[in-house]
């Protein structure tokens, strides 16, 4: 019995890790690699609970992009950059620096077909997102120093 909902729980985290829709990014709207094998990935490398978690904040932070820049700048644009930096900054509040790099790492990882300045963008953005996470005591916090860090150039805005 419990080896049933582990397998159902696992079920719903893999389900949960992969894209619902393809809306504004590269990071976790537009078929990249397997999806399902990226939240498989996630599954075994972070756990059920982180991996549901790091989705919802790939979310929060895809929605705010959108709402807060022009729509031609959420592909590699501020919109993007903004995007990747709030989404580190977010997982790394709600799951830890550790475990927010392994998801972003394997997301990075599971682009297969980007170019490689478009990816080394990402991670650059990824890892200042990780420091704004630690740094800052609450979201909005982390939302106002990421947005903060478009308006200075600090994040990397082109490949």
């Amino acid at each position: 019995m419990q080896f049933i909902v582990v397998v159902v729980l696992a079920t719903i985290a893999c389900i949960q890790a992969a894209p619902t829709s393809q809306v504004v990014d590269k990071a976790w709207g537009e078929p990249r690699g397997s999806t399902l094998v990226e939240g498989v990935k996630c599954l075994f490398l972070v756990g059920p609970f982180d991996c549901a978690k790091a989705k919802t904040n790939a979310d929060v932070a895809a929605a705010e992009a959108q709402n807060s820049y022009p729509a031609q700048t959420l592909h590699n644009g501020i919109g993007d950059a903004f995007r990747h930096c709030y989404w580190n900054a977010l997982m790394t509040i709600s799951i830890g620096r550790d475990q927010a790099k392994k998801v972003a790492d394997l997301h990075e990882d599971n682009n297969t077909t980007g170019p490689l300045e478009e990816r080394a963008m990402d991670l650059k953005n990824n890892e200042i997102g990780r420091q704004v996470g630690s740094e800052s005591k609450t979201t909005d916090e982390a939302r106002a120093k990421c947005a903060d860090h478009v308006e200075t150039g600090y994040l990397q805005l082109k490949p």
